[in-house]
Formats: C-alpha cells, sequence, structure tokens
C-alpha cells in the first residue's frame, strides 16, 4: 500500500471548512435585509460549495473519503449568522471590518503556505492554485460588500438627522 500523502489532512481541513463556510455564509444572506449584501453573500457561499465538493472530490479520487466534523465554534458563527443581528457584527465576527493588530494575521501568507508541501501532485496543485485565487476574491468582495453597506449606514444616518 502507498504511503499516505502528507497533505490529506490539509484537504480534509479546507473540505469541512469550506463546507462550513457555505452553511455560514447560506444562513447569512437568508437573514440580510440589504439585497445587494445578500448577492455578495450568495455568491460566495456558492464558491464555499463549491470547494468544499472539489476537495472532497480530491480526497476520494487519492483513496481518502472525508470523514468531517462540525467543531461547536462553526455551530455558534453559523447561528449568529442567521440570527437578526447587525450585519455589521456578523461582519466583525469574521474579522472583516477589524483592525489587525499583527502582519501574521495576512491571510495571503497563509494561503499561500498551503502550497509549500512540496509532495504535492499537480492535480492536487492546480485545485490548491484555484482555491487560493478564490479565497482571495471572496476576502475582496466581502471588504468591498462591508465597506459599501459602512457607506449605505452613513448616508441613512446624515438623512435622519
Amino acid at each position: 500500500m502507498a504511503k499516505k500523502p502528507s497533505y490529506i489532512g490539509t484537504l480534509t481541513a479546507i473540505a469541512t471548512a469550506e463546507r462550513g463556510g457555505y452553511e455560514l455564509f447560506k444562513a447569512w444572506a437568508s437573514s440580510t435585509r440589504d439585497t445587494r449584501l445578500r448577492t455578495a453573500l450568495n455568491t460566495v457561499a456558492v464558491r464555499e460549495a463549491e470547494h468544499s465538493w472539489a476537495f472532497e472530490k480530491r480526497l476520494s479520487e487519492l483513496g481518502y473519503p472525508l470523514e468531517s466534523a462540525k467543531s461547536k465554534d462553526a455551530n455558534e458563527i453559523v447561528k449568529l449568522a442567521g440570527s437578526r443581528s447587525a450585519d455589521t457584527k456578523k461582519f466583525h465576527a469574521l474579522g472583516i471590518g477589524v483592525k489587525r493588530t499583527t502582519d501574521s494575521d495576512d491571510q495571503g501568507d497563509r494561503l499561500l503556505s498551503l502550497l509549500s508541501d512540496t509532495t504535492i501532485d499537480s492535480q492536487t496543485g492546480e485545485l490548491l492554485g484555484r482555491f487560493i485565487c478564490e479565497e482571495r476574491d471572496s476576502g475582496r468582495l466581502l471588504t468591498e460588500a462591508y465597506k459599501s453597506l459602512q457607506r449605505r449606514i452613513g448616508y441613512k444616518k446624515k438623512q435622519v438627522k
């Protein structure tokens, strides 16, 4: 039997996290009253679902079917996402719109580190590369949705005064 590839744990973690991300963004999209935000959230949700399925498929192709478990923390954030809490509170819970204190919080470096394993085969590497690009784009999309929401909230407050 061939040796288990070193990156199976990484693929499993991504597949599981992306499935949770899908649930989070779908719950949030269903609970927001802001139509522009809902569009962005649905786009990200679909990406998250596709990523989860793609990584689960790759794991299966490699002979290691996905065995995922939900964490209690994931359940809590999905619960918040689906609640009637303010959308800004939900963004902040995800770290969007919150000042970062260190450079180590840079998601770009964390994502790029996924490719540091030199034993990754080309098909898995292609999947990871696409995933990294789409995650970065989703981050930009969510950041812009947050900024747009902040501008609209600010505009409404000025009208009320």
